[in-house]
Protein backbone atom coordinates (compact mmCIF):
# COMPACT_ATOMS: atom_id res chain seq x y z
CA UNK A 1 0.00 0.00 0.00
CA UNK A 2 1.59 3.36 -0.95
CA UNK A 3 1.40 6.53 1.17
CA UNK A 4 0.87 8.99 -1.16
CA UNK A 5 -2.66 9.26 -2.27
CA UNK A 6 -3.65 7.77 -5.93
CA UNK A 7 -4.71 11.19 -8.11
CA UNK A 8 -7.00 10.57 -10.99
CA UNK A 9 -7.02 12.22 -14.22
CA UNK A 10 -3.53 13.57 -13.71
CA UNK A 11 -5.36 16.30 -11.97
CA UNK A 12 -3.27 17.68 -9.24
CA UNK A 13 -3.96 17.48 -5.55
CA UNK A 14 -4.99 20.25 -4.21
CA UNK A 15 -5.14 19.98 -0.60
CA UNK A 16 -6.57 23.70 0.34
CA UNK A 17 -9.53 22.19 -2.19
CA UNK A 18 -10.86 20.39 0.57
CA UNK A 19 -15.03 19.50 0.65
CA UNK A 20 -15.66 20.27 4.23
CA UNK A 21 -13.31 23.19 4.45
CA UNK A 22 -15.14 26.54 3.90
CA UNK A 23 -13.75 29.66 2.36
CA UNK A 24 -15.48 31.85 4.64
CA UNK A 25 -13.90 35.36 3.74
CA UNK A 26 -15.20 34.23 0.07
CA UNK A 27 -18.97 33.49 1.67
CA UNK A 28 -19.09 36.73 3.35
CA UNK A 29 -18.04 38.79 0.53
CA UNK A 30 -20.46 36.94 -2.29
CA UNK A 31 -23.19 37.79 0.42
CA UNK A 32 -22.92 41.81 0.60
CA UNK A 33 -24.91 44.28 -1.79
CA UNK A 34 -22.81 47.01 -3.72
CA UNK A 35 -23.73 49.44 -1.21
CA UNK A 36 -22.55 47.22 1.45
CA UNK A 37 -19.18 46.55 -0.09
CA UNK A 38 -19.19 50.64 -0.78
CA UNK A 39 -19.83 51.39 2.85
CA UNK A 40 -17.30 48.44 3.40
CA UNK A 41 -14.88 50.01 1.10
CA UNK A 42 -15.08 53.17 2.97
CA UNK A 43 -14.90 52.10 6.20
CA UNK A 44 -11.84 50.17 5.74
CA UNK A 45 -10.51 53.31 4.28
CA UNK A 46 -11.62 55.94 6.80
CA UNK A 47 -9.84 53.72 9.72
CA UNK A 48 -6.61 53.54 7.92
CA UNK A 49 -3.77 55.90 9.30
CA UNK A 50 -3.61 57.48 5.37
CA UNK A 51 -7.26 58.94 6.18
CA UNK A 52 -5.86 60.55 9.54
CA UNK A 53 -2.96 61.82 8.10
CA UNK A 54 -5.27 63.58 5.32
CA UNK A 55 -7.99 64.92 7.58
CA UNK A 56 -5.40 67.03 10.02
CA UNK A 57 -3.37 67.92 6.88
CA UNK A 58 -6.54 69.70 5.41
CA UNK A 59 -7.18 71.47 8.75
CA UNK A 60 -3.35 72.20 8.87
CA UNK A 61 -3.88 74.13 5.51
CA UNK A 62 -7.02 75.22 5.47
CA UNK A 63 -6.81 76.82 9.22
CA UNK A 64 -3.50 79.31 7.62
CA UNK A 65 -4.87 80.05 4.44
CA UNK A 66 -8.66 80.85 6.00
CA UNK A 67 -6.47 83.62 8.02
CA UNK A 68 -4.70 85.32 4.79
CA UNK A 69 -7.26 85.10 2.47
CA UNK A 70 -10.23 86.05 5.23
CA UNK A 71 -12.27 83.93 3.46
CA UNK A 72 -12.66 81.76 6.55
CA UNK A 73 -11.69 83.31 9.60
CA UNK A 74 -12.24 82.31 13.08
CA UNK A 75 -14.07 80.61 14.15
CA UNK A 76 -14.25 78.93 10.47
CA UNK A 77 -17.45 78.16 10.46
CA UNK A 78 -17.34 76.73 7.22
CA UNK A 79 -14.49 73.94 7.70
CA UNK A 80 -16.70 73.28 10.72
CA UNK A 81 -19.82 72.78 8.58
CA UNK A 82 -18.37 70.98 5.93
CA UNK A 83 -16.44 68.77 8.97
CA UNK A 84 -19.68 68.41 10.68
CA UNK A 85 -21.62 66.95 7.48
CA UNK A 86 -19.30 64.72 6.59
CA UNK A 87 -19.07 63.41 10.30
CA UNK A 88 -22.62 62.94 10.06
CA UNK A 89 -22.93 61.16 6.74
CA UNK A 90 -19.57 58.77 7.86
CA UNK A 91 -21.02 57.68 11.03
CA UNK A 92 -23.93 56.10 9.18
CA UNK A 93 -21.58 54.44 6.48
CA UNK A 94 -19.38 53.42 9.52
CA UNK A 95 -21.79 51.74 10.90
CA UNK A 96 -22.92 49.91 8.17
CA UNK A 97 -19.38 48.28 8.01
CA UNK A 98 -19.51 47.71 11.05
CA UNK A 99 -22.47 45.65 10.98
CA UNK A 100 -21.06 43.82 8.26
CA UNK A 101 -17.66 42.94 10.11
CA UNK A 102 -19.76 41.49 12.97
CA UNK A 103 -21.76 39.41 10.66
CA UNK A 104 -18.47 38.12 8.98
CA UNK A 105 -17.69 37.50 12.58
CA UNK A 106 -20.73 35.22 13.45
CA UNK A 107 -20.03 33.49 9.60
CA UNK A 108 -16.30 32.85 10.42
CA UNK A 109 -17.41 31.66 14.29
CA UNK A 110 -20.52 28.97 13.26
CA UNK A 111 -17.50 27.81 10.30
CA UNK A 112 -15.05 27.05 12.89
CA UNK A 113 -17.51 25.52 15.38
CA UNK A 114 -18.86 22.96 12.60
CA UNK A 115 -15.15 22.17 11.89
CA UNK A 116 -14.18 21.67 15.65
CA UNK A 117 -17.03 19.90 15.86
CA UNK A 118 -15.93 17.51 12.71
CA UNK A 119 -12.02 16.93 14.18
CA UNK A 120 -13.71 16.04 17.70
CA UNK A 121 -15.79 13.14 16.15
CA UNK A 122 -13.29 12.18 14.08
CA UNK A 123 -10.96 11.79 16.94
CA UNK A 124 -13.13 10.21 18.69
CA UNK A 125 -13.57 7.66 15.73
CA UNK A 126 -9.62 7.08 15.66
CA UNK A 127 -9.51 6.42 19.76
CA UNK A 128 -12.61 3.49 18.77
CA UNK A 129 -10.70 2.52 16.22
CA UNK A 130 -7.29 2.53 18.03
CA UNK A 131 -9.16 0.45 21.04
CA UNK A 132 -10.06 -1.87 18.92
CA UNK A 133 -7.13 -2.82 16.85
CA UNK A 134 -5.14 -3.01 20.13
CA UNK A 135 -7.86 -5.20 21.47
CA UNK A 136 -7.24 -7.70 18.15
CA UNK A 137 -3.92 -7.77 18.67
CA UNK A 138 -4.20 -8.68 22.90
CA UNK A 139 -2.61 -5.65 24.03
CA UNK A 140 -3.37 -4.15 27.61
CA UNK A 141 -6.42 -1.62 26.54
CA UNK A 142 -7.33 -1.27 29.72
CA UNK A 143 -5.05 1.36 30.65
CA UNK A 144 -5.66 3.45 27.58
CA UNK A 145 -9.61 3.20 28.07
CA UNK A 146 -9.02 4.48 31.94
CA UNK A 147 -7.02 7.42 30.26
CA UNK A 148 -9.47 8.05 27.92
CA UNK A 149 -12.19 8.24 30.47
CA UNK A 150 -9.71 10.52 32.47
CA UNK A 151 -9.87 13.21 29.66
CA UNK A 152 -13.20 12.55 29.42
CA UNK A 153 -14.22 13.23 32.67
CA UNK A 154 -11.55 16.45 32.70
CA UNK A 155 -13.42 18.05 29.53
CA UNK A 156 -16.82 18.02 30.65
CA UNK A 157 -15.90 19.99 34.14
CA UNK A 158 -16.67 23.14 34.00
Amino acid sequence: MSATPAVTSGAALDVTDHPLVHDVNAEHADSLSPVEKFCKQVADSTGAPLALFLAIAVQAIWIPVGIITKWDVFPFAFLLTCSNVLQLILIFILAVGQRQSSAHAELRAEHDHDSISRLIYHQELQEQILIQIATKIEADVESLKSMVAKLASQDSDP
